[in-house]
This record gives C-alpha cells, structure tokens and sequence, in this order.
C-alpha cells in the first residue's frame, strides 16, 4: 500500500479544507498520515477512527524564531523517516520548506499546495523582505526535485510565484480552492426575513474585514436601511492582527453584530442569510466560505483579494470591489440589500458557477490525478 503524508499546520484547517481528499486517498488505496498540530484529543479520535494515522507536532505557524525552527526540524525529521511515505504532501509555507527540504534530499515524491501566497509575499517591511529572499531560495532548491508538483488555488498566485521560480513544464497545476460537496450545501431560494441578514464568516482577524462590515451596518442604519450583521469563526488571539475578544464582545453586547463563536452548522447559516460579505484585505486563496455560499445560492460581494475573484464573477455571481475601497463596498452592499430580484439571480449564478467549477467532486479528482502521476 503507498503511503500519502499530509502535512498541515492545524486540525481544524486540515478537517475543513482536506479531509474529503484524505479520504479519496484511502478509498484509492492510499495509507494515510497526518503530521499537524493537534489540540487536544477531538481531531486525533476523529481521525483515528477514519482510520489516519496522526502525529501531533508543535508547529506554530507565525512564530519567527528561528530556535523553535529548528527545534520543529529535530522533532520532524524521526517521524518522517518511520512513515517513509511515498508521498508528502505540504499545505502551507513551513510544511512547504521543511517537507520539500525532505523530499529532495530522499528524493521522495513531493506536492505542494499553495494556498494564498500569505503575508511573507505580501508585507513589505525589511523583516519579511528578508524571509521572502530566503524562502525563494529555499523554494527553487525544493522544486528543482524532478518528482514535486506545486497545487496553486487560483492562477494569480501561479503568475506571481513564477516571476521569482522557474517551473518545468507541468509541474504545476491550478485547483480551484477546497472545494464543496453540492449535496451538503444544496442550492435554497432565499426565505422571507423580516429584514435581510448579512453573513460573514472567517477567523477573527483584522485585516479580513469584519470591523469594514460593523462600520458600514452603522452608515446604512442612519439613512434608514437596516441589516443584521451574523458573525462565526475562529479567534485566533495568538496572531499579531487578532480582532481583541474584548472588541467582539463589545460589538455583540452594542448589537453591532451577532457574534455566534465556532459553528459547524454553516451550512444552515447561509441558507438563513441573504448575503455573504467577505471584505478580506487578506492574500486569499480561494475562501471556502464564498464558495459554500454560491453553491446554496447566496450573492457574495469581497474585496478583489487573492482568489476572491476566483469565485465572485463581478455583476454574475455577486459584486468584487477594488481593495480597500469602502465606500465602494458600500454601495455595491446596499444595491445588494434593497434588491431581492437581483441576489436571486446572482444567486442562481453563483450556484451554477460551483457546479461546473468548484464541487468537491471534480477538485478530488484532479488531486488525486496528481497522486496517480508521482506513484
């Protein structure tokens, strides 16, 4: 039985985002391993009893210091070495550097999945122009493996990643997002609410847009156009940009937002919503949350960050506003909110978009494709 080796920052990420493809892999005759940070047990007996075999590791992914690197390296190198998997795939940039190092050295096969190109190829302070030299350096030394492929969520990062690395030919591919199972998340007209419900979804972190969302509730409440404001996700109070539990608590005691926590029922929030609003300043691959929310028939409007253009098709799907320009979003969220007729018809679109591009299905099938072209 081939080995595959996910290696992945979080559980949660992985459950989210991965967990349909892992599965695919064992179906096809894969043996499974999971190398991420685990907290606690819920992951590690979910994944156990899907039968995975899982390696807790202490992987923090925005920590700069370069003493729990190489701590990380030291704990890492042992368990690569007793999987000896056929395959290590790596989400992310330090499972990208530390299982790529690996692989070209074992001259394993190796897949990378580039999701957003993340704050190293995007803050230009000396600190992260630095990291950025290295990680290009590092990036051309993995490449250069005959038996890597490199997983892009949209083709934007793919043209932006090649301005700094020279792929041979077919070595990458572009793979829209995570994609969604169009069973769990069916397409639903939109109910009659007494007042439309705006939804967002996404870790907690400033620079997604949430306080953006709070800011425009309170213009458009004083010219008389009321919304509510549904807010779930994960706070994430170990990252510099964190939104402060104190801020979201305030903005939910004030009737800013309703702030859900944690929910694994998103499904069922969409379908009670009108529109989802993602106005992420974030170097996105392609968000989940807005695909989920095409597929059951919603209008998305985001700023054009990442791969958000990969999923909103402006004027079709729902509206993509240049980055930054609140007021812009504003409008183009008001349109939204005092016409029905029209979130009905980007909705249907949005649904029709998912299924062509974006179901679960056809993004299995083109990862496993990959699999099949390194064993």
């Amino acid at each position: 039985m081939k080995k595959i080796c996910y290696f992945i920052n979080s559980d949660w990420y992985f459950d989210l985002h991965w967990l349909e493809r892992a599965i695919a892999a064992k179906k096809n005759g894969y043996q499974v391993h999971i190398i991420c940070r685990f907290n606690g047990d819920l992951f590690i007996n979910k994944f156990d009893e899907l039968g995975f075999f899982c390696y807790p590791i202490n992987l923090k992914e925005r920590s700069l210091s370069i003493f729990g690197f190489v701590f990380l390296i030291i704990k890492l190198l042992p368990i690569l070495k007793s999987i000896n998997p056929d395959i290590i795939h790596s989400i992310t940039i330090k499972p990208i550097i530390l299982g790529g190092i690996f692989s070209r050295l074992k001259k394993k096969a190796f897949v990378a999945n580039i999701v957003g190109l993340g704050r190293v190829f995007s803050y230009d302070n000396y600190l992260y122009l630095l990291i950025r030299f290295f990680v290009i350096r590092i990036y051309r030394f993995i490449f250069k493996n005959q038996k890597s492929r490199i997983i892009f969520e949209h083709e934007f990062d793919k043209v932006s990643l090649s301005k700094y690395i020279n792929f041979y030919h077919d070595q990458t591919q572009v793979i829209d997002g995570a994609g969604v199972d169009t069973a769990l998340f069916p397409y639903k007209s939109e109910g009659k609410l007494n007042r439309p419900i705006v939804f967002f979804a996404g870790r907690m972190l400033k620079n997604k847009g949430l306080k953006t969302l709070v800011d425009i509730r309170k213009k458009l409440k004083l010219e008389g156009l009321a919304f509510d404001l549904i807010v779930a996700g994960i706070e994430v109070p170990d990252d510099p940009h964190s939104i402060p539990a104190s801020l979201i608590k305030k903005w939910h005691e004030d009737g800013d937002i309703s702030w859900l926590g944690t929910r694994n029922d998103i499904a069922e929030l969409i379908d009670k919503s009108s529109i989802v609003a993602l106005p992420t300043m974030y170097p996105e691959g392609v968000p989940r949350i807005l695909i989920e929310a095409c597929a059951i028939g919603r209008p998305c409007i985001a700023y054009n960050s990442g791969g958000c253009k990969s999923i909103i098709e402006d004027g079709v799907t729902g509206f993509l506003v240049d980055k930054g320009n609140e007021n812009a979003f504003e409008l183009k969220l008001k349109e939204l909110l005092m016409n029905p007729e029209l979130r009905h018809e980007l909705g249907k679109n949005g649904r029709a978009l998912v299924a062509e591009k974006f179901s679960s299905k056809k993004v299995i099938s083109r990862t496993l494709s990959v699999y099949y072209s390194l064993t």
